[in-house]
């Protein structure tokens, strides 16, 4: 049985984002027959240590206001979702800062993908959640810059291939996008032209998605010290419309350091991409 995407959840907060991450998830839901889940993000306010009597004042008063302002959103998601042509359910994460990364990442558990904003170029400076989902939730996510808008699914789909299990997940997870496409291209990077073991890897997952169905071009991107660079450059060449990869490092809510293509592909690519780990 091939690969099925029949859950999708998408991040919403009330922003003018939304617009950009429901567009996307509900023509990928419109496409793979899905099920579309809105999940509304509410974060409680972090309030400061303050004297008990101001506190008294203060803190109920934000509370309140912060429980006021998510349920205006959430009666205006649910007109939108109304609309809709796929179906579909509007739910609402809560949390604090600290935790709501964790909770969207629990929702998206049971989920075929997540759609989100792209991290490091959110307006909305919450890139923390996105984190939580990619990093917690063994959930692919698809991830698009800041106000981009285009059709899907896409039509060029790039994988950015490593033999690594973490891009073998992402290439896997990509399945039902790529037999959605026109032109799928299968690219790695190597330092030297003729290095036979690239060669080989990538053969063998041209031979694996060919399996599946998925005719697709491989190209060697040769002489390159900088495989970040050489995916953004030959994506655009490609006219790429989709990158697959695969996450590597960890969340910085961890405080670790993720790896570099990752954090190029999260800081600055302007395409969307589907990441996996």
């Amino acid at each position: 049985m091939e690969a099925m995407i029949k859950n999708i959840v998408v991040h919403l907060t009330g922003s003018d984002e939304d617009e950009v991450r429901l567009e996307a998830a509900e023509g990928l839901a419109a496409a793979f027959n899905a099920h579309l889940t809105g999940l509304l993000m509410h974060v409680d306010p972090e309030i400061a240590v303050m004297p008990e009597a101001a506190y008294a004042g203060v803190g109920p008063e934000l509370i309140q206001e912060e429980r006021e302002k998510t349920e205006r959103r959430r009666k205006a998601l649910t007109i939108q979702f109304d609309k809709m042509g796929v179906p579909n359910d509007l739910r609402v994460v809560e949390g604090w800062r600290s935790t709501i990364g964790g909770a969207m990442a629990a929702e998206a558990h049971v989920a075929d993908l997540f759609v989100g904003t792209r991290p490091y170029g959110d307006p909305n400076k919450e890139q923390f959640l996105e984190e939580g989902v990619l990093f917690g939730s063994g959930t692919p996510c698809l991830l698009l810059p800041p106000g981009y808008r285009a059709s899907m699914p896409p039509q060029t789909v790039l994988v950015a291939w490593k033999s690594t299990r973490e891009c073998a997940r992402a290439t896997r997870d990509a399945i039902p996008f790529m037999l959605q496409a026109r032109q799928v291209v299968v690219a790695f990077a190597t330092e030297r032209a003729d290095e036979e073991r690239h060669n080989s890897s990538a053969a063998d997952v041209a031979r694996y998605l060919s399996r599946h169905g998925i005719s697709l071009e491989v190209r060697e991107m040769a002489g390159w010290e900088a495989a970040d660079e050489a995916i953004l450059t030959e994506a655009k060449d490609q006219g790429a419309d989709l990158i697959v990869a695969g996450a590597f490092g960890h969340s910085r809510l961890q405080e670790r350091v993720m790896g570099g293509v990752t954090r190029t592909l999260l800081t600055r690519c302007e395409l969307p991409v589907l990441l996996s780990r």
